[in-house]
């Protein structure tokens, strides 16, 4: 009686096109994202919800531990890719990180060492696999997975790992590109953080980015001088861009169009998030009009104590207003990092000389600091101005902005505004205002 699997019949498929036509294999190729689903799917196939990996739905959690639990000395590149995997910032999900360590372990010829090491080891494939309903889990079926995956060690397979931040919802991937571009002090990007991706709304006529059509809306930018975006905030962007000030400008774009002009599924959702209305990659975008203050979204703060839940921080006018008291500022020229709050914060504390009651009005456009006694603004910043929040966690009660001159990412005077709240937890909810006010405003790079 023979023993098969369709999922290995389809794998053998591959295996024999891939080798027999003796090609490069890149992410152009038809046959490519098809491999991958029945990768993934054989690894897939009669998983447990094993306790020994906090029972996890996929094969991700199993094979990332397999440095620690392999009696024998891990293959160093195998280890290398997990470790790769783990560190990326790109994925978030098991389901991605199993979709990128796929790819890498495609790239670096090492996909079969994980199925090598389950086949040996028994109490790990039990722990993981129902035997009748899974192939790795099946002595026959892993050993003939073996030996295809060892054939598939023979195809040249060229991919580029770094086009991963969509793994996480599909892998049919977007197109990519990398760009070095002329040192500038503007770029000429509009964008704005949309779930998480730094999204390209709006791209000046005449810039830098706009030159030989490299950059258009509805692009996402993925990297920055090889820093990953994916997850960050404004102020991250802007100290990167700092850091590297009149160097070349090492730049990767996914792509919001196919090179039929169609918008990428992933990205498509996100331009419908942001509001906006993208028709073509040539024309810059049309923003509708937003008649609702339904707006919801978790806050992002810098700080670490921060609980991650929604914090209701608009009225139902959309803004927010807090007692406060404002203490003075110190001067930050050129550096308005994060990091500088702490010292910021203390410099204030120890020198102050002023102590005047006010109002932080929190806009939806702005932060108004108003003095209470003689009814006039005494600062007004846009959150485009404002490059990081946050407080010291040995004085919670005072919290603090930095703001430049002008939008962030152009601002070479930077001061850092210091206040003291009338409770911590009312600090804790102007931070997170102030936060969710500049990461849903869009910047110009």
């Amino acid at each position: 009686m023979s023993v098969s699997d369709p999922l290995l019949k389809k794998l053998k498929g591959f295996v024999l096109e891939f080798r027999t036509n003796d090609i490069v294999v890149t992410d152009d190729n038809e046959n490519l994202a098809k491999l991958c689903c029945v990768l993934e799917e054989i690894f897939q196939k009669g998983i447990k919800k094993s306790k020994w990996f906090d029972k996890s739905d996929y094969f991700w959690p199993w094979v990332a531990k397999i440095p620690s639990f392999s009696k024998e000395r891990c293959n160093p590149i195998l280890s290398m890719v997990i470790d790769t995997v783990k560190e990326s910032k790109k994925v978030t999900l098991d389901l991605g990180r199993g979709r990128l360590f796929i790819r890498s372990a495609l790239m670096k010829k090492v996909l079969t060492v994980p199925v090598q090491i389950i086949a040996k080891n028994r109490q790990l494939a039990t722990e993981v696999y129902y035997e009748n309903d899974s192939i790795l889990g099946n002595e026959i079926l892993a050993e003939i997975l073996q030996s295809l995956l060892f054939e598939l060690t023979e195809a040249h397979f060229q991919l580029r790992v770094h086009n991963a931040s969509f793994l996480d919802k599909t892998w049919n991937l977007p197109i990519y590109k990398q760009y070095e571009l002329v040192p500038c002090d503007n770029l000429g990007l509009h964008v704005q953080y949309i779930n998480g991706f730094l999204l390209v709304k709006a791209v000046e006529p005449g810039s830098v980015a706009e030159e030989n059509d490299k950059i258009h809306a509805g692009d996402v930018i993925d990297e920055l001088y090889g820093e990953a975006l994916r997850g960050n905030k404004m102020s991250v962007v802007h100290n990167i861009l700092q850091k590297y000030k009149g160097l070349p400008v090492h730049i990767h774009v996914v792509k919001g169009f196919d090179s039929q002009g169609n918008l990428y599924k992933p990205i498509q959702h996100l331009i419908e998030d942001a509001d906006v209305d993208i028709t073509t990659a040539e024309e810059l975008i049309q923003v509708k009009k937003d008649n609702s203050n339904d707006y919801k979204k978790p806050p992002h703060t810098i700080l670490n104590e921060e609980e991650a839940e929604e914090i209701p921080v608009h009225g139902s006018e959309g803004g927010a207003t807090y007692d406060a008291h404002y203490l003075g500022y110190v001067t930050l020229g050129l550096d308005g990092r994060v990091v500088r709050i702490e010292d910021s914060v203390l410099g204030v504390l120890r020198n102050h000389t002023q102590r005047v009651a006010v109002k932080m009005e929190l806009t939806e456009k702005e932060v108004l600091v108003i003095d209470t006694k003689e009814e006039k603004n005494l600062l007004e910043h846009s959150y485009t101005e404002i490059s990081a929040c946050g407080r010291r966690t040995d004085q919670l009660k005072y919290i603090a902005y930095i703001a430049g001159e002008t939008t962030c990412s152009l601002a070479k005077k930077f001061n850092c505004y210091v206040f003291e709240m009338r409770t911590n937890e009312e600090a804790r909810f102007a931070l997170c205002g102030i936060a969710q006010g500049f990461e849903r405003t869009h910047l110009l790079l």
